[in-house]
């Protein structure tokens, strides 16, 4: 009996220790502004997280080798092309940031893994050329896959979901209501950024002045 009280007591102490261990991503709570990530591309342009802000957006963070990373691209692809056009409560449209973990001299695999896995969205950065990969240092990334979903004024809503969850997680943000989803379309054809949650006002037409 003592044994196992003991055995008891043990797992108790350690339990946070051993959540702490398998927590993938520290450096973002939900609530907060998620930190800018400025990386280059694999064509060597400099992409920046901001860039997206009016947009619900996946910071997704993943590497060529990562045999779990490549499982988990399918679905990220799928919710992509579902809701990459929606209309949500957080953000006109829907974008994947893809923050690549791959090594110094890993470029050609990391090309050929956004061809193959299909990864088909503009925003992919790494830090190949020098391995100083800023973003997962600042999102202090322990483990991948693993992301963080941030909304149109930059807040993260969610951190790690995945799978069904994600898709689960985008369809709970639709918009429902038919008047703000009109307002949100002409905002998208006329070019502009509109945060979610938050209606534009018109501009003012200036009043003629006489004699004119």
């Amino acid at each position: 009996m003592k044994n196992l009280l003991r055995l008891g007591l043990a797992t108790l102490l350690l339990f946070p220790f051993t959540l702490r261990a398998q927590q993938r991503i520290g450096g973002v709570t939900v609530g907060q502004v998620a930190p800018e990530i400025a990386m280059k591309s694999p064509a060597g342009d400099t992409l920046k997280l901001s860039q997206l802000r009016g947009k619900v957006v996946l910071v997704d963070f993943w590497a060529s080798w990562c045999r779990p990373c490549r499982m988990e691209n399918p679905h990220v692809v799928q919710a992509w092309k579902k809701y990459k056009d929606g209309y949500f409560t957080k953000g006109n449209g829907f974008e994947v940031f893809s923050v690549s973990l791959d090594r110094v001299g890993g470029a050609a695999q990391w090309k050929q893994a956004i061809a193959t896995d299909s990864l088909a969205w503009k925003w992919h950065v790494g830090a190949v050329d020098d391995g100083n990969n800023t973003a997962a240092t600042t999102y202090q990334v322990a483990f991948i896959p693993t992301n963080a979903v941030i909304d149109a004024e930059g807040k993260v809503i969610a951190t790690d979901v995945h799978g069904a969850a994600l898709e689960q997680l985008l369809e709970g943000l639709v918009e429902k209501d038919p008047a703000r989803i009109v307002e949100m379309e002409k905002a998208r054809n006329a070019g502009k950024t509109m945060p979610g949650g938050k209606r534009t006002k018109p501009a003012k037409k200036a009043k003629a002045t006489k004699g004119a």
